[in-house]
């Protein structure tokens, strides 16, 4: 076993705010989810370009427990690993500090998932990192851009910045995130 992303991860109350506003889970199980979609896509990509080749390379059976199979492929001297490489983060212009730690001890991961990671992702954590920081900047505009026509309709006056308007959305009378909707729809 491997924790990943062991230092944590941190997050603005607006921030937090936003996610809630459009997720059905909490910020760390969107994370978690997201590392397992990393984790899927690595070891898929690994075995559909590799295991015909492993196949050849084998006299006998092949154990298909994926805790063998994929570090014996990753062994392979014909194996190059993948290198995906981050993308650039968006500009996030941050006015409140992150004090609310989403990612507390990090994320518990198989040997043989870590390698996969490792062989496909040129730095794992920072790309996990790159979706919780792209999740949050798409997530901030979307909210903002659905509330911002309600918003001129009834005249208001609205902060400049990012954080101030998500807060003004928060305090609105009648205000519910996702999961409140949900459970408000749920109950009809």
């Amino acid at each position: 076993m491997k924790t990943i992303c062991s230092e944590g991860f941190k997050i603005s109350n607006s921030e937090k705010k936003s996610l809630e506003h459009c997720l059905l889970e909490i910020p760390k199980q969107w994370s978690q989810n997201a590392l397992k979609g990393m984790i899927n896509k690595a070891i898929k990509t690994i075995l559909k370009d590799y295991f015909d080749k492993y196949k050849e390379s084998q006299e006998n059976n092949i154990n298909l427990d994926l805790e063998v199979l994929i570090p014996n492929i990753i062994a392979m001297q014909s194996f190059k690993p993948y290198n995906i490489e981050t993308p650039s983060a968006p500009q996030i212009n941050i006015k409140q500090s992150r004090l609310q730690e989403i990612w507390l001890g990090g994320f518990i991961i198989e040997d043989y998932e870590d390698a996969a990671l490792k062989a496909y992702y040129e730095d794992p954590e920072s790309m996990l990192r790159w979706f919780m920081e792209n999740k949050i900047h798409l997530r901030k505009k979307a909210m903002i851009k659905e509330y911002l026509p309600t918003f001129i309709k009834e005249k208001k006056i609205i902060p400049t910045h990012d954080d101030d308007i998500i807060s003004m959305i928060v305090s609105e009378n009648g205000y519910k995130n996702r999961i409140q909707k949900e459970a408000l729809n749920g109950a009809n």
